[in-house]
């Protein structure tokens, strides 16, 4: 049982008053702090209000929240949206924004310059994550009022200013989604998980023109898609975009933009497109670029058609070649950004390009575009517009497949495989020195030949020489019966060298086929109508089976000469050049016989010395 006579204790005055002060203090400082946040967002508003850009766009905010001693302003569910009617009439802008995102920070700022004059002075900016939309119009996308000669006046009489220049050491755009619609172009693309940080940012604004520079750059995207219903391309894709950009500055007016940096790096992966017509699908696994390396190194390029050969030769009333395949890796290497940015100029060391896969098709069943002119390399790079350079194109690993669809109908293939090619000297700059062409590689795996070609660049005409390597001649039946009603039973091919210079409307040279032990079927009784491309035999002749026939006597080196197929490119003029060759050495001419008895002649006669 409690004393009732225990004395209570008294709520002292001193003890009351401090409660008294502590609740009154608290009051007093939220007071304080909520008449603060209003005054600063009024502030901002009143600031963002007296600049031209108010003309154009609203900005709103729901909450503010401010930390004084940390100069941090935090803005929630931002928006910035363009006006239902400007404020004033800009004629040249053609494009607008809308951008809402959940929260605005702003740090180090100057609370003073806001209050007192309403010039939001700051160190860093964070937007995070907002929702931008671009409208965009024109061929220049302009969505700013530049500042011009006229003074602009609101409802108060007050005088409207052009941004004035700032300097952020921070900016940040922290994973946005932009959906960019263009009007004038008919192009609609996707963003997701957009980031750019921008440091040492300065935006400085004059008469007719916007000033803008940063120390460093960082562009990330997460996944682009892109619609386009105009040109080529229907669809583009891909993931991981990643650029770096060191010291940028830029210059807008109303009908330039001018730019200059020091360095720049940049990369993608997943790239996917799809071609306007949906026959066709490009890939590529990664993508990288840098300025100060001066080289880009591509990998997994695939370009393949979506259909089948019927399909993509349905669009086509002429025989027309088409073209598929992939790359392992391709690199630039010593490549001239800053001519290529600045003269329009293709300046490039070398391109290695490795484990490369293509395939040919070509159907022969369609007639022969009369019109179409094919003219040699030389002449080929002369016409392109853009000056380049590309002093050496190296590619290794490489694979073709050559299929023809044959006048009966029947395919025809040929294969190359285990090839290098060299390419020298691409350039419409200088004609004095000459496009050189050298491989090396196996026909279906079996026959190893060299190769080189030198294309004038002065003249529609080219050199060229070569060598097969030591094979059996029955390995290229599959290739052999493919063109023609013939069949090698045995032989050996122990060398083939050929050599010619290839003009305008004709091609001659000198060609060695030397072999022993050679057995042919040939069965044109059962193809009288036949006409061989590849042998050219006129009749079931009975064929010398060995070159030299014997050791006591000379090989059979014979000149040949065609005439070109004026709707046949090069590779035409080159294959027909050495079919030829080895047709005149089994089947001599009357000028390669005479010569052939003035050889035997000669070797006699030194023989008897």
């Amino acid at each position: 049982m409690s004393d009732s006579k225990t004395p209570q204790r008294k709520w002292s005055v001193k003890r009351t008053l401090a409660i008294s002060i502590i609740v009154l203090l608290s009051i007093a400082i939220f007071l304080l702090y909520y008449n603060f946040n209003r005054l600063m967002s009024q502030a901002l508003i009143n600031g963002f209000n007296s600049s031209i850009v108010s003309d154009v766009y609203e900005l709103k905010f729901e909450r503010l929240a401010v930390i004084p001693f940390e100069g941090t302003v935090r803005m929630f569910n931002v928006t910035l949206l363009p006006r239902g009617k400007p404020l004033k009439e800009y004629p040249y802008i053609n494009s607008l924004f809308r951008l809402k995102t959940e929260r605005i920070t702003l740090k180090n700022v100057s609370f003073i310059s806001l209050l007192k004059s309403k010039q939001l002075k700051l160190e860093r900016i964070s937007i995070t994550k907002p929702d931008v939309e671009l409208i965009l119009a024109g061929k220049r996308h302009i969505m700013l009022p530049f500042e011009d000669s006229t003074a602009v006046e609101n409802s108060t009489g007050e005088q409207k200013k052009p941004l004035d220049s700032f300097i952020l050491n921070e900016f940040h755009l922290i994973d946005a989604s932009i959906h960019t619609v263009n009007t004038n172009q008919h192009r609609e693309f996707k963003i997701k998980n957009f980031t750019i940080s921008l440091y040492e940012l300065l935006v400085n604004q004059h008469p007719g023109e916007y000033l803008t520079s940063c120390k460093q750059g960082n562009v990330s995207i997460g996944e682009f898609n892109g619609t386009l219903q105009k040109g080529a391309i229907r669809h583009l894709g891909f993931k991981d975009f990643k650029i770096g950009i060191d010291s940028l500055a830029m210059q807008f007016t109303l009908d330039t933009m001018l730019y200059h940096f020091h360095d720049v790096n940049t990369g993608l992966h997943d790239l996917d497109i799809q071609t306007a017509d949906s026959l066709f699908h490009v890939t590529l696994k990664s993508f990288d670029l840098s300025y100060e390396n001066k080289s880009i190194k591509l990998k997994e390029i695939s370009f393949k058609p979506n259909v089948s050969h019927a399909v993509l030769q349905r669009k086509h009333r002429y025989q027309h070649t088409e073209f598929s395949g992939s790359v392992g890796t391709l690199e630039l290497r010593q490549m001239n950004f800053d001519s290529l940015i600045y003269a329009q100029k293709l300046l490039i060391d070398e391109v290695v390009l490795d484990h490369v896969k293509a395939a040919i098709f070509k159907d022969k069943t369609k007639p022969m575009d009369s019109t179409h002119k094919p003219v040699y390399l030389g002449q080929t790079v002369r016409a392109i517009s853009l000056p380049l350079l590309i002093k050496q194109v190296k590619a290794t690993h490489v694979e073709l497949e050559n299929t023809e669809r044959k006048p009966d109908s029947t395919l025809a293939k040929v294969k190359i495989t285990q090839a290098t090619l060299e390419v020298k000297n691409i350039t419409n700059l200088s004609i004095t020195n000459e496009l050189e062409m050298h491989t090396d590689a196996y026909i279906n795996g079996k026959a190893h030949f060299k190769a080189g070609l030198t294309f004038s660049y002065q003249k529609p005409q080219f050199s060229f020489e070569g060598e097969v390597k030591k094979f059996n001649l029955p390995d290229l039946n599959p290739l052999i019966q493919a063109y023609t009603p013939a069949k090698i039973i045995l032989g050996i091919s122990d060398e083939i060298a050929f050599s010619g210079l290839a003009e305008q409307t004709k091609a001659s040279g000198t060609l060695k086929f030397l072999y022993h032990d050679l057995s042919i079927d040939l069965q044109l009784k059962e193809k009288a109508k036949w006409k061989s491309a590849v042998l050219a035999f006129a009749a079931n002749t009975a064929l010398v089976n060995n070159n030299p026939t014997s050791s006591h006597l000379p090989a059979r080196e014979v000149k040949f000469q065609i005439e070109r197929d004026m709707n046949k490119g090069f590779v035409n003029v080159l294959i027909k050049s050495i079919l030829m060759g080895l047709k005149e050495t089994m089947i001599m001419s009357k000028g390669n016989r005479q010569d052939y008895k003035v050889a035997k002649k000669k070797l006699n006669q030194e023989s008897k010395k």
